[in-house]
């Protein structure tokens, strides 16, 4: 993924002010930022629903929306909060997003039971998803996420509604994925999911890129603080005079 001088205006106000920077295949990255920074844009713009004013967004050498339904092919995306039709068992979704990505429904059923078990929804998968509680959609999205085996996973605060069992679940399976080659990026406000599974970071703040690349490498440059305390230094609006 590479991206390379975005910026986004909505009439008056830009959004984003020239973000550049590149995740290696296989990293896990971490897009930190305070609400309203900028991320929910930048995801948007990733996933073809909105166009860069200026700049280009690229995921495997294509044009996030110039070849948005190619990249769509690419991309898994899991929201903050996954919204499923009331009338479809979790199964059910997971069959119908499989079709509708053109693959062998049995056979992506097939490679899912595993992950299904391993998420522990096997007991409530048959279930109507729209019953399913915020941590079981989650889980519901997740899945749906890694239906079309995507190269770049992009995932917006996922461990929200997830208990402590859940998150150490996310944690191996992300891990897992990233040691196969799946380019991960996701947003959080918890730093110490930061500190535990990324390689890389980018910060933004009030649209603009403050800190980017190895998560060593920040933290070096921080006289090796504590993860919060860095993102608080890079974030801080400064005390009104």
């Amino acid at each position: 993924m590479d991206i390379h001088g975005v910026v986004k205006h909505f009439g008056d106000k830009t959004a984003l002010k020239g973000i550049t920077f590149s995740v290696p295949q296989g990293q896990i990255c971490g897009l930190l930022g305070p609400n309203g920074a900028g991320k929910t844009t930048f995801f948007r713009l990733l996933m073809g629903i909105l166009k860069a004013s200026e700049g280009s967004l690229r995921v495997d050498g294509l044009d996030a929306f110039e070849d948005r339904v190619a990249v769509k092919r690419l991309i898994g995306f899991l929201p903050d909060e996954p919204i499923f039709y009331s009338y479809l068992s979790g199964r059910e979704t997971l069959k119908l997003s499989a079709a509708m990505h053109g693959l062998d429904v049995a056979g992506a059923m097939g490679r899912l039971e595993p992950m299904i078990a391993r998420m522990r929804l096997a007991d409530d998968i048959d279930n109507f998803a729209e019953d399913y509680s915020r941590g079981m959609k989650k889980k519901l999205g997740l899945l749906l996420a890694l239906l079309h085996q995507p190269k770049l996973l992009v995932l917006d605060e996922p461990t929200n509604g997830l208990d402590v069992e859940s998150i150490h679940l996310f944690y191996d399976l992300i891990l897992d994925l990233a040691k196969q080659g799946t380019t991960i990026l996701f947003s959080t406000h918890l730093m110490d999911h930061v500190a535990r599974l990324c390689s890389h970071v980018v910060v933004v703040n009030e649209g603009a890129l403050v800190a980017m690349g190895s998560l060593d490498a920040l933290r070096a440059a921080h006289g090796h603080a504590d993860l919060e305390e860095i993102f608080l230094r890079l974030t801080r609006r400064p005390a009104s005079s």
